[in-house]
C-alpha cells in the first residue's frame, strides 16, 4: 500500500471517527428517560379568571388544563394547522423535513420549517431556541425518542399547555383568557382557529394590533378544514364572517358546563391515513387515547 492510499485512509477513518464522536456527544446531551418522565409544564398562576390583563405582563403567565379542559375545537384547528399527520407519524415528517431542507437550501437561508408537535414540544421543553443545524438534529433525536416514552395525548395535552400565544401568554387558558376573556374550554370555532392561526408567530400576529393579518392566518385555518371536509363551504364563509368578540370589547362571559361537540371529529376520524385500530379507540372527544398498558401501539 503506497503512502499516498495509507493516508488516504487514516484521513477518512479520522473522519469516521469524528462523526461517531459527534454523534456520541450529541446523544449524550440529550435529556435522560427519568428527566422525561419527571416533566410536566407548571403552572404559574392559580387562577386566571380575575387576573389583571391590563398591567403589564412583565413574567410568564401559563395555567395548566387538561385535554378535556380545552375546546375540541381549538384541538381540531391546531391539529389541522400545526401537524395533521400528528396521529400517524413517530416523532418526525420525513417529507416535510425533505421539503424545508430543499427550500433553505435554495434560498441559502432558514425560510422553512419542518417541526412536528412533537418537535415543537422538544424544542418548548428542552432545548434553546436557536435556529442551529445542532439544535434541529437534537429536536429530532429527542423528538423520536419522547414518543416512545409518551402517549400522543400526554404529547398534545403538554403542547396546547406551553405552546406560546403572545408576550408571555403560554398554554391554551392563559390565550383564551387573554384574548377572549374566557376559558379554553368555551371556545368556538373561529375563535379557536383565530388563535390557531397565531401559532407561527404569536408575538407579531397579534389580534389586538395587526387584526387583518390575524384574520388572514384564520381563513387559512379554515381553509384546510374545509379542504379536510371538517366544515362545509357554507360553514366557512359563515366562520370568516362570524363576529369575534376580543377582550374588552365583548358583553361579561358567564362560564358553562363544557358539552363538547364531537360531531366535527365524526368526519376527521374517517381520515384513511389513521388506522381502523387507533380509530376505534379515540375517546368522546375525539382524541385517540392509548392505554398505558397497550406497549405495542406505534402511537405511544
Amino acid at each position: 500500500m503506497s503512502n499516498r492510499t495509507k493516508n488516504i485512509f487514516r484521513g477518512f477513518a479520522f473522519l469516521i471517527a469524528l462523526i461517531i464522536l459527534g454523534y456520541w456527544l450529541l446523544i449524550a446531551s440529550l435529556p435522560g428517560v427519568t428527566t422525561i418522565e419527571n416533566y410536566r409544564p407548571e403552572s404559574t398562576v392559580i387562577d386566571l379568571s380575575n387576573f389583571n390583563w391590563d398591567k403589564d405582563i412583565v413574567a410568564p403567565v401559563r395555567k395548566y388544563v387538561p385535554l378535556s379542559k380545552i375546546s375540541p375545537e381549538l384541538r381540531t384547528a391546531v391539529l389541522i394547522s400545526e401537524d395533521d399527520t400528528f396521529f400517524g407519524h413517530s416523532g418526525i415528517n420525513i417529507t416535510e423535513l425533505k421539503k424545508a431542507f430543499q427550500e433553505n437550501l435554495e434560498k441559502k437561508r432558514y425560510a422553512r420549517g419542518a417541526s412536528t408537535i412533537t418537535m415543537q414540544v422538544v424544542k418548548n421543553a428542552f432545548l434553546t431556541q436557536q435556529k442551529t443545524l445542532t439544535r434541529k438534529i437534537k429536536e429530532i433525536l429527542l423528538a423520536k425518542k419522547i414518543e416512545k416514552i409518551w402517549s400522543k395525548q400526554k404529547i398534545f395535552e403538554y403542547y396546547l399547555n406551553i405552546a406560546e400565544w403572545g408576550h408571555n401568554i403560554y398554554g391554551a387558558e392563559a390565550a383564551a383568557r387573554y384574548y377572549f376573556n374566557k376559558p379554553a374550554s368555551q371556545l368556538d370555532l373561529a375563535e379557536a382557529s383565530l388563535l390557531a392561526g397565531m401559532l407561527p408567530n404569536p408575538k407579531i400576529l397579534n389580534p389586538f394590533k395587526n387584526w387583518n393579518r390575524v384574520k388572514n392566518r384564520q381563513q387559512r385555518v379554515l381553509r384546510l378544514m374545509r379542504n379536510a371536509r371538517l366544515i362545509t363551504d357554507q360553514e366557512f364563509e359563515n366562520l370568516l364572517s362570524q363576529t369575534i368578540y376580543l377582550r374588552g370589547s365583548a358583553p361579561k362571559f358567564e362560564e358553562r358546563p363544557m358539552i363538547p361537540d364531537v360531531s366535527i371529529f365524526d368526519e376527521a376520524l374517517k381520515d384513511p391515513r389513521i388506522p381502523k385500530e387507533f380509530k376505534d379507540k379515540a375517546d368522546s372527544t375525539g382524541i385517540i387515547f392509548i392505554p398505558e398498558d397497550e406497549k405495542n401501539d406505534s402511537l405511544k
